[in-house]
C-alpha cells in the first residue's frame, strides 16, 4: 500500500501524520517507541516521508538546540534502518504550496493557527486534539498532516 507520511519534529512535542491510498487518515505524538513501531508496520509498504528540515534558530539556546537536533537525526536513523526513504523540506517550501506562509511580521501563534485553519479547510472531518480530553488543537497534528499531503501531491 503506498502511504504519504508527514513528520513535523516539534520543538516541543511533535508529530506523525500518515496519508494512505486508500484515504485512511492516522495521527500520532512523536515519540521515540511509537516511530519505531510506525516504521515496522510501513517497512514493507510504499512510502514517501517528508521531514521538516529544521536548523538553528537565532535566540534560541545551544543545549535546547542540541538535543532537538539530536531527535531529528534519530528520526532519520530510524527511516533508514527501516529502509524508508525520506525528504527533509525546509517549512517554506511546504507552506507555499497551502499558503499557509504569513511573512515575517505574523507571530508564532498567527503561524500555527493559518496551518490548523488550512488543516481544517482540507480535512475538515478529522480531528487534531492531541487527545480526546483536549479543548484545542494540536498544531504539530495540523503541521505533520500538511506535509504527508505534500508528500502526496509534490514527491
Amino acid at each position: 500500500m503506498k502511504r504519504y507520511i508527514g513528520i513535523d519534529p516539534g520543538s516541543s512535542s511533535g508529530a506523525i501524520a500518515m496519508i494512505a491510498e486508500d484515504g485512511t487518515i492516522e495521527i500520532y505524538p512523536l515519540d521515540k517507541e511509537i516511530l519505531k513501531q510506525c516504521c515496522r508496520d510501513w517497512a514493507f509498504d510504499d512510502c514517501i516521508v517528508c521531514l521538516e528540515k529544521v536548523g538553528v534558530m537565532p535566540r534560541q539556546g545551544v543545549v535546547s538546540m542540541g538535543s532537538f537536533m539530536k531527535s531529528v537525526g534519530y528520526i532519520c536513523g530510524v527511516l533508514e534502518a527501516n529502509g524508508i526513504p525520506y525528504q527533509e523540506v525546509i517549512p517554506r517550501v511546504w507552506k507555499n504550496i497551502f499558503g499557509c506562509n504569513l511573512g515575517k511580521g505574523a507571530t508564532a501563534k498567527e503561524k500555527k493557527q493559518k496551518d490548523i485553519e488550512v488543516c481544517r479547510k482540507l480535512y475538515p472531518g478529522i480531528s487534531l486534539r492531541k487527545t480526546e480530553r483536549c479543548k484545542t488543537d494540536w498544531p504539530d497534528a495540523a503541521d505533520a498532516l500538511l506535509m504527508a499531503t505534500y508528500a502526496k501531491r509534490r514527491l
